[in-house]
């Protein structure tokens, strides 16, 4: 087998650039071939406080900035987005509940991590409710609420704690402060590169010698 490119991208669903980086990345995955791409929930409020990072809303000109970056990126790629009322909010919970599914159903995950972060960013509803949770994973599981609640059940395990955790410090020891947070390796090369935002899949791109698609690349546009 030849050898592949890889993407690790450490990312948790309160991050709005997270969800457009995330729509963004899995669009241009149809035309990323031979990339490995893992996906890593951590605690975003975690990495802000280990790397000693403040959140760019705590200065007033950045956070007029960065709605208003939001509202423009939504547009150029037609990605849904509404900031969230309740915003910030605690992750704990969906983010232990989406590690659960990767380790217990891994073929719902990335269509699980999807539908949260559409409940949070465009719909405006309270993923920290559990039965919001439910509902907002009913489709993926097939109405199964007792799956969603087995899986519920499962985010108080040891195993899927210290998971959030450590993908959490493994972030901040890798350079991370915030997210979403990606870390690029060429096919045939050991070294890593590290990006922050949603606004790097062209350096991406061209590390990996591989097409940029752009922010207007849906599924029927042409490259």
């Amino acid at each position: 087998m030849a050898p592949q490119s890889s993407i690790t991208l450490y990312f948790d669903v309160v991050s709005p650039f997270s969800y457009l980086g995330y729509v963004l990345l899995q669009r241009y995955r149809k035309v990323w071939t031979n990339v490995k791409v893992d996906f890593k929930p951590m605690f975003l409020h975690g990495v802000m406080v280990g790397s000693k990072n403040q959140p760019p809303a705590t200065v007033a000109a950045k956070g007029s900035y960065m709605f208003g970056d939001l509202m423009r990126i939504s547009s150029i790629s037609k990605i849904p987005f509404k900031f969230a009322s309740r915003f910030p909010i605690s992750t704990i919970l969906p983010q232990r509940l989406l590690l659960a599914i990767q380790k217990y159903e891994p073929s719902k995950f990335e269509e699980s991590v999807l539908k949260i972060y559409e409940a949070y960013w465009s719909l405006d509803q309270d993923i920290s409710d559990k039965q919001t949770l439910i509902e907002t994973l009913s489709p993926v599981f097939g109405g199964s609420v007792a799956k969603i609640e087995q899986l519920l059940a499962a985010t108080q395990e040891a195993e899927i704690k210290k998971l959030l955790t450590d993908n959490t410090n493994d972030c901040v020891a890798k350079g991370g402060f915030g997210a979403p947070t990606f870390f690029v390796t060429k096919a045939g090369s050991d070294k890593e590169h590290f990006f922050f935002g949603s606004d790097r899949f062209e350096v991406i791109a061209n590390i990996l010698d591989l097409p940029y698609p752009g922010l207007a690349y849906s599924d029927s546009a042409k490259l």
